[in-house]
């Protein structure tokens, strides 16, 4: 059981002076918190709702003074320290879930609203730590305008205990220096290969081709070329197929559970011990004025497209109609297991990136000086929201849960006022 949440607000240091101080730092965190698990998206709302519940919250906290106004609420979150903040999250979250023997995806997400308010007028970022399972977040890193994600992965990795869990990255830590602090912190990875490495990605698409070629080879009792005989003992590929409201989607997973063929494993990528490829095809359904399904088969999309989909594009990034990507391992694989580890790094734009910008509105936010400490603030919200989804099954839609929490004054006092139990 974890200690109550103003316990973690507590180890953050007051910045304040003595003779400025009126409202307590951390009650005025737990109070932005809360308001934000009850759906009041703004720091102005999220006072409000708080104003509103003030004898309900007096029960659990002083607040002498009353509520806090928002131009307070901005200028504690600009001065409080992001590194110890941080540090007071991850030691929340760390005593609910561990970060070991499980799967860890880390992405980078742009703070919109801000963009317009950096010296650049670019989007400001944030690296994001995630624990697949049950989709809460560990940890999260600035990006400093001046730099990219391949500086601060390590020193996120730096910050976990990743022994035995797999890391999952996008294609621009698939980093030789990466794969040896993952292999040096004792984790293992999962990395994808794009056209930023060229002569990787083309020998591995090419390598996969030619398995795809001996394998249906070998299927009709035809003779393998002798040369991939080898390979062909080690390799896997799978079919799925899944049928969601708006789309069919078709899969293919393939592994070969050896690498010695790769160039940049003889010199470089010498942890590497697999090498896969995920195809993905997906096709939005289509009805007549009849109701009637009249969604074409894979093959016919693949030549003529659709009626809403005229011309079909291949390319690697989430959410086109056509992918390819290739993956690279430290660990020996089926091409099932392949297939869910990427599947469940690829679930982060929707169980985190969208939830942030369409349920907690965090694109739309203006916040620059504080907009990290905010942003902590919302994750506090989202995992306390995401472990009651996961505990009560009350709903599995964000948004719902915010209400269980607005009319609910017992899920509250269990989640923020008291301790949440481990998840060990």
């Amino acid at each position: 059981m974890t200690e109550k949440l103003i316990h973690y607000f507590r180890q953050i240091p007051d910045y304040r002076c003595d003779r400025e101080k009126k409202h307590d730092l951390a009650e005025m965190l737990v109070c932005v918190t809360l308001g934000v698990l009850c759906g009041r998206t703004t720091i102005r709302r999220s006072l409000k709702w708080c104003r509103n519940h003030l004898e309900e919250l007096r029960k659990h906290m002083k607040l002498n003074y009353g509520i806090a106004s928002p131009s307070t609420i901005t200028r504690m979150l600009s001065g409080i320290d992001e590194e110890l903040a941080l540090y007071a999250f991850m030691e929340w979250i760390g005593e609910i879930v561990d970060s070991k023997n499980t799967h860890l995806a880390i992405d980078g997400k742009a703070l919109r609203g801000a963009a317009e308010k950096t010296k650049s007028g670019t989007a400001p970022m944030l690296l994001n730590v995630v624990e697949t399972v049950r989709g809460l977040i560990l940890a999260q890193l600035p990006v400093a305008s001046k730099t990219n994600e391949i500086t601060v992965i390590p020193e996120l990795l730096k910050l976990l205990d990743i022994r035995g869990s797999v890391i999952t990255i996008d294609a621009i830590g698939t980093q030789t220096a990466i794969m040896e602090q993952i292999h040096e912190q004792e984790g293992h990875f999962v990395f994808t290969v794009k056209k930023n490495q060229p002569d990787a990605y083309e020998e591995i698409h090419t390598f996969l081709d030619k398995l795809e070629e001996e394998a249906e080879k070998k299927g009709k009792s035809e003779t393998p070329d002798p040369v991939m005989q080898d390979y062909l003992g080690k390799y896997e590929e799978i079919n799925q197929m899944e049928k969601n409201r708006d789309r069919n989607e078709y899969r293919t997973c393939q592994i070969c559970n050896n690498a010695s063929n790769l160039t940049k494993k003889q010199k470089e990528w010498t942890h590497v011990q697999s090498i896969g490829r995920i195809k993905q095809v997906r096709i939005p359904v289509e009805k007549d004025s009849q109701g009637n399904d009249i969604t074409p088969t894979k093959e016919e999309f693949l030549k003529k497209g659709s009626r809403r989909v005229p011309v079909p594009s291949a390319e690697e990034e989430i959410g086109k109609d056509i992918q390819c990507t290739a993956l690279i391992s430290d660990l020996i694989l089926t091409a099932e297991e392949l297939g869910s580890i990427k599947r469940m790094h690829w679930s982060i734009e929707n169980r985190l990136h969208h939830v942030l910008d369409d349920t907690f509105r965090e694109d739309r936010s203006p916040a620059k000086k504080s907009r990290n400490n905010l942003s902590l603030i919302r994750k506090f919200a989202y995992n306390i929201l995401r472990l009651a989804m996961y505990e009560t099954g009350l709903t599995n839609i964000m948004t719902e849960m915010m209400d269980c929490f607005c009319d609910n004054a017992t899920l509250r006092e269990q989640y923020v006022f008291q301790g949440i139990a481990s998840l060990y």
